[in-house]
Protein backbone atom coordinates (compact mmCIF):
# COMPACT_ATOMS: atom_id res chain seq x y z
CA UNK A 1 0.00 0.00 0.00
CA UNK A 2 2.45 2.34 0.79
CA UNK A 3 4.78 1.43 -2.14
CA UNK A 4 1.28 2.66 -4.22
CA UNK A 5 1.14 6.08 -2.48
CA UNK A 6 4.68 6.88 -3.00
CA UNK A 7 4.40 6.01 -7.17
CA UNK A 8 1.08 8.77 -6.56
CA UNK A 9 3.01 10.72 -4.96
CA UNK A 10 6.64 10.72 -7.51
CA UNK A 11 4.01 10.60 -10.73
CA UNK A 12 2.14 13.70 -9.08
CA UNK A 13 5.47 15.43 -8.67
CA UNK A 14 6.95 14.59 -12.23
CA UNK A 15 3.78 16.17 -13.69
CA UNK A 16 4.08 19.23 -11.54
CA UNK A 17 7.60 19.80 -12.62
CA UNK A 18 7.02 19.07 -16.54
CA UNK A 19 3.65 21.84 -16.37
CA UNK A 20 5.89 24.37 -14.54
CA UNK A 21 8.94 23.88 -17.40
CA UNK A 22 6.45 23.94 -20.15
CA UNK A 23 4.88 27.45 -18.85
CA UNK A 24 8.01 29.89 -19.13
CA UNK A 25 7.14 33.16 -19.50
CA UNK A 26 7.20 35.01 -22.91
CA UNK A 27 10.07 37.12 -23.16
CA UNK A 28 9.36 41.02 -23.30
CA UNK A 29 9.65 42.83 -26.91
CA UNK A 30 12.85 44.61 -26.63
CA UNK A 31 12.40 46.55 -29.63
CA UNK A 32 12.69 50.48 -29.41
CA UNK A 33 9.73 52.53 -29.05
CA UNK A 34 11.28 54.51 -32.17
CA UNK A 35 11.47 51.23 -34.13
CA UNK A 36 7.70 50.34 -33.56
CA UNK A 37 6.73 53.64 -34.44
CA UNK A 38 7.84 53.41 -37.23
CA UNK A 39 6.56 50.15 -38.55
CA UNK A 40 3.26 51.84 -40.55
CA UNK A 41 2.12 52.80 -43.95
CA UNK A 42 3.33 56.23 -43.79
CA UNK A 43 1.41 58.64 -46.24
CA UNK A 44 3.40 61.40 -47.93
CA UNK A 45 2.41 64.90 -46.81
CA UNK A 46 4.76 67.37 -47.67
CA UNK A 47 8.31 67.80 -49.07
CA UNK A 48 10.03 70.90 -48.82
CA UNK A 49 13.27 72.65 -49.40
CA UNK A 50 14.81 76.05 -47.70
CA UNK A 51 13.56 79.09 -50.27
CA UNK A 52 16.46 80.47 -52.14
CA UNK A 53 18.11 83.59 -50.64
CA UNK A 54 15.63 83.31 -47.70
CA UNK A 55 16.41 79.71 -45.84
CA UNK A 56 14.02 80.34 -42.92
CA UNK A 57 10.91 80.04 -45.13
CA UNK A 58 10.49 76.32 -46.78
CA UNK A 59 9.27 76.37 -50.80
CA UNK A 60 7.46 73.13 -51.56
CA UNK A 61 7.87 70.91 -53.88
CA UNK A 62 4.80 68.70 -52.95
CA UNK A 63 2.63 67.53 -56.10
CA UNK A 64 -0.89 67.00 -56.50
CA UNK A 65 -0.39 63.46 -57.74
CA UNK A 66 1.58 62.56 -54.25
CA UNK A 67 -1.42 62.87 -52.25
CA UNK A 68 -1.67 59.08 -52.67
CA UNK A 69 2.06 58.17 -52.31
CA UNK A 70 2.72 55.89 -49.65
CA UNK A 71 6.27 54.47 -47.79
CA UNK A 72 5.52 50.82 -46.17
CA UNK A 73 8.27 50.16 -43.02
CA UNK A 74 7.86 47.26 -41.97
CA UNK A 75 10.68 44.35 -40.56
CA UNK A 76 11.53 43.04 -44.06
CA UNK A 77 12.02 46.38 -45.10
CA UNK A 78 11.13 49.58 -46.92
CA UNK A 79 8.66 50.22 -50.00
CA UNK A 80 8.21 53.51 -51.96
CA UNK A 81 4.55 53.29 -53.27
CA UNK A 82 3.39 55.47 -55.81
CA UNK A 83 -0.68 55.61 -55.86
CA UNK A 84 -2.93 55.46 -58.74
CA UNK A 85 -2.27 58.98 -59.49
CA UNK A 86 1.56 58.58 -61.04
CA UNK A 87 4.67 61.08 -60.26
CA UNK A 88 7.88 61.33 -61.97
CA UNK A 89 10.76 59.63 -60.15
CA UNK A 90 12.92 62.80 -59.46
CA UNK A 91 11.58 63.03 -55.91
CA UNK A 92 12.14 59.20 -54.50
CA UNK A 93 14.05 57.44 -57.26
CA UNK A 94 15.37 54.84 -54.64
CA UNK A 95 11.82 52.49 -54.41
CA UNK A 96 12.62 49.34 -52.31
CA UNK A 97 15.42 48.20 -49.89
CA UNK A 98 16.18 47.64 -46.24
CA UNK A 99 16.37 50.18 -43.43
CA UNK A 100 17.91 50.83 -39.88
CA UNK A 101 17.07 53.02 -37.34
CA UNK A 102 20.27 54.49 -35.53
CA UNK A 103 18.63 55.04 -32.50
CA UNK A 104 22.27 57.06 -30.88
CA UNK A 105 21.72 59.81 -34.12
CA UNK A 106 18.27 59.65 -34.08
CA UNK A 107 17.53 58.77 -38.04
CA UNK A 108 16.54 55.99 -40.49
CA UNK A 109 18.91 54.86 -43.00
CA UNK A 110 17.69 53.33 -46.21
CA UNK A 111 19.45 51.32 -48.01
CA UNK A 112 18.08 51.35 -51.39
CA UNK A 113 18.51 48.39 -54.07
CA UNK A 114 17.45 49.70 -57.00
CA UNK A 115 18.89 51.73 -57.94
CA UNK A 116 21.73 50.64 -55.33
CA UNK A 117 21.78 53.94 -53.29
CA UNK A 118 21.91 54.92 -49.37
CA UNK A 119 20.31 57.78 -47.81
CA UNK A 120 20.28 58.75 -44.19
CA UNK A 121 17.48 60.48 -42.92
CA UNK A 122 17.43 62.75 -39.67
CA UNK A 123 14.20 62.42 -37.87
CA UNK A 124 12.56 65.76 -36.33
CA UNK A 125 9.20 64.77 -35.12
CA UNK A 126 8.18 61.12 -34.26
CA UNK A 127 4.97 59.70 -32.70
CA UNK A 128 1.90 57.63 -33.35
CA UNK A 129 0.43 59.75 -36.35
CA UNK A 130 3.57 62.04 -37.86
CA UNK A 131 6.99 61.37 -38.74
CA UNK A 132 9.04 63.96 -39.94
CA UNK A 133 11.96 64.01 -41.64
CA UNK A 134 15.40 65.98 -42.66
CA UNK A 135 18.74 64.91 -45.20
CA UNK A 136 20.76 65.97 -47.42
CA UNK A 137 19.95 65.47 -51.46
CA UNK A 138 22.70 64.71 -53.63
CA UNK A 139 20.82 63.77 -56.65
CA UNK A 140 23.06 66.43 -58.35
CA UNK A 141 26.59 66.72 -56.57
CA UNK A 142 26.85 70.20 -58.04
CA UNK A 143 23.45 71.13 -56.03
CA UNK A 144 22.93 69.81 -52.75
CA UNK A 145 19.18 70.29 -51.55
CA UNK A 146 18.35 69.95 -47.82
CA UNK A 147 15.30 68.16 -47.96
CA UNK A 148 12.49 67.75 -45.09
CA UNK A 149 9.50 64.97 -45.69
CA UNK A 150 6.48 65.05 -43.84
CA UNK A 151 4.21 61.28 -43.57
CA UNK A 152 1.54 60.59 -41.16
CA UNK A 153 -0.30 57.58 -41.08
Amino acid sequence: MKHINIVKYVAVTVCSIALLAACKKDEADKTPEKIKKMLYNWKITGISVPKANQPEIDSSLFKPCMNDDIIKFNTAGFDFQDGTTRCDSSIFYYIKGSWSFDLARDSVKLNATNPAKYVSWKVVTLNDSVLKVKFVDSLNPARKLNKSISFKH
